[in-house]
């Protein structure tokens, strides 16, 4: 057995090699495309996190108006 590769071999490992690239260049294509994904998601997830934050507020102060009312009514009784 020759440990130097005949052409039909080399032909094969350039093929091989040149699918391999190709491939690893599809994978970086598309982490990129995830990487744009992701980031889109995480600004999506912080701006509803904001909102969601804000109705909390808001739900909070209704709830202290109400016992406020509550307890008004409640006294007048």
């Amino acid at each position: 057995m020759s440990l130097i590769p005949s052409s039909k071999e080399t032909e094969q490992l350039k093929v091989e090699n040149a699918r391999l690239m190709a491939a690893l260049n599809e994978a970086e294509f598309e982490c990129q495309r995830l990487e744009i994904i992701n980031a889109n998601l995480e600004t999506q997830l912080a701006e509803a996190n904001r909102e969601l934050e804000k109705n909390i507020e808001v739900l909070q102060s209704l709830r202290s108006e109400i016992d406020s009312i509550v307890t008004s009514l409640t006294s007048q009784q």
